[in-house]
């Protein structure tokens, strides 16, 4: 019986050498169809995983308790595929250096398992986890360093002769090139990071690595994946739609574009507008680009949000696009400029509603908190727990500081996507006190008096409270400038606060539509 009560049952001989056989025909029909190597995944849970792994392998015969027994099944699939593909065709074992989890096996049993299948494979590609157990170490969630699991691949490439690859937010060049240098591994790997930029590769040999788009680990492409069967990419909005014929292509009209706004779907739709040849002016009210994108720079692990609007903004110039700062977009501008197109990127504001106190000396509205977090003090209180305010308060919380949520709802970041939500939620637990269905009432310099679920008044205590209780478009900037020019398009927070995925999405559809 599985843990969720689904019942299980053991494979008989006769199904194991069905697969094991299988294995083989699938990879003499992939040599057949040209393909130049295969790799047999052994980790993350799957099915070979699942006769390594004493969490799962409670067998009692050949197959079972002994680690020479569990390693059984790969290496009959390894020497079936051998047999199939011949002594010349490049055969990759994936496995997990560790699965982190009570009952798994760790990185002195992969040691072993590594050294049971080594002269059946040509390359040993060392991943970790198990999806069951440990989804956001095997795909490095933004809580976790880059490079996470180098060290399983470096500790197992002592104790084999085959070459050894390793995985794992693996974005940035330097990094990359010093686990090759340092002997860590003989082959680096990306996924995700394929997908943000999936040239990435080029760029790295032209010496671009400023041009690099780097993955948010935000899990936008797994948890679409999991919600509509699609696959999208949070800053690669033609991820999935590749054969669809919506790459850039010359616009058969060029004309002058006015872009309102240099947030992530502004920058987007300008970039994407040049491409095609317009002539493109990009207005930003503030002395920077990256609109809200801004306010990650003061949360480590959000550190790569910040960094998008500065690499959009690199490309974004490289593509001809004139960026006008310190610009605020009016009617009167607009006429000025007399563009044929205009977007309206004005993205929104934070929404402070009329509570008494919450603008106070110790509130600090959270889109501001990288400008005014010197002021924040040790016992903090975040107003809202919404994605934004679970995130801040995580921060918070890694830095030491005593940190209450407080949220009227009764769960937490329901904005959140279905990969990104438990792994958020499980740093909560670890760092934040949480009031759920706690209604604010009043801000005090003592804290936030409340409402709580029994209908009684009570104060959470604190000296510093961040304001997350939201964004509200800019609905007056849409409403002034629509009328502007002959093509409007409205796109971003300034259309419907949502993520970041959609402003890029729809910046590219509406630069795609002029």
């Amino acid at each position: 019986m599985r843990a969720d009560g689904v019942p299980v049952k053991a494979l008989t001989q006769e199904l194991i050498d069905d697969i094991v056989k299988a294995y083989g025909h699938a990879a003499g029909l992939a040599k057949r169809a040209g393909f130049e190597m295969v790799m047999i995944h052994g980790g993350h849970g799957w099915l070979i995983n699942q006769f390594l792994s004493p969490l799962f392998n409670h067998r009692s015969d050949s197959y079972g308790g002994s680690l020479e027994n569990r390693v059984r099944f790969a290496v009959e699939v390894l020497q079936s595929v051998r047999a199939a593909v011949g002594p010349f065709f490049p055969i990759e074992f994936r496995m997990s250096g560790a699965e982190f989890t009570e009952g798994g096996y760790g990185l002195e049993e992969s040691i072993q398992i590594a050294q049971a299948i080594e002269a059946y494979a040509d390359i040993i590609h060392v991943s970790a986890g198990t999806y069951q157990k440990t989804f956001g170490i095997t795909h490095p969630s933004m809580f976790e360093a880059h490079g996470r699991n180098v060290y399983l691949a470096a500790e197992i490439k002592k104790h084999v002769s085959k070459p050894v690859a390793t995985i794992g937010g693996l974005t940035d060049p330097a990094m990359m090139e010093d686990i090759i240098a340092s002997g860590k591994a003989d082959i680096v790997y990306m996924a995700r990071q394929l997908l943000a930029d999936p040239e990435t590769p080029q760029k790295i040999m032209e010496g671009r690595d400023a041009d690099i788009v780097h993955c948010l680990r935000c899990f936008t492409c797994m948890a679409e994946r999991a919600s509509t069967a699609t696959r999208r990419c949070t800053v690669n909005p033609l991820i999935g739609r590749e054969l669809d014929g919506t790459e850039i292509q010359p616009a058969p009209v060029k004309k002058k574009v006015l872009v309102a706004g240099a947030g992530p779907g502004g920058l987007y739709a300008a970039y994407t507008a040049a491409r095609r040849g317009h002539q493109v002016v990009l207005c930003e009210k503030e002395s920077e680009v990256g609109g809200i994108l801004k306010s990650e720079q003061a949360i480590p692990f959000k550190r790569e949000m910040y960094e998008l609007g500065k690499t959009y903004e690199r490309l974004v110039r490289q593509a001809g696009v004139e960026i006008r700062l310190n610009t605020e977009v009016t009617p009167a501008y607009a006429a000025k400029e007399n563009p044929q197109a205009l977007i309206i990127a004005a993205g929104s504001r934070p929404l402070v509603p009329p509570i008494k106190g919450l603008d106070g000396d110790n509130v600090i509205i959270v889109n501001q908190y990288y400008k005014e977090k010197a002021k924040v003090g040790n016992h903090v209180i975040v107003f809202g727990g919404g994605l934004a305010g679970c995130e801040c308060a995580i921060h918070l919380g890694q830095e030491g500081k005593e940190v209450e949520l407080i949220e009227m709802r009764p769960t937490l970041a329901p904005d959140a996507n279905i990969r990104h939500r438990p792994l958020l939620l499980a740093q909560i637990e670890k760092y934040v006190h949480v009031h759920t269905s706690y209604k604010g009432l009043a801000v005090t310099p003592e804290g936030v008096l409340c409402e709580d679920p029994q209908g009684q008044r009570v104060l959470v205590p604190g000296d510093t409270v961040i304001c997350a209780l939201g964004q509200r478009s800019r609905t007056d900037v849409v409403e002034a400038l629509q009328d502007s020019a002959p093509f409007v398009r409205v796109i971003g927070d300034a259309a419907k606060v949502s993520t970041i995925t959609n402003a890029v999405y729809w910046g590219y559809w509406a630069a795609l539509d002029i």
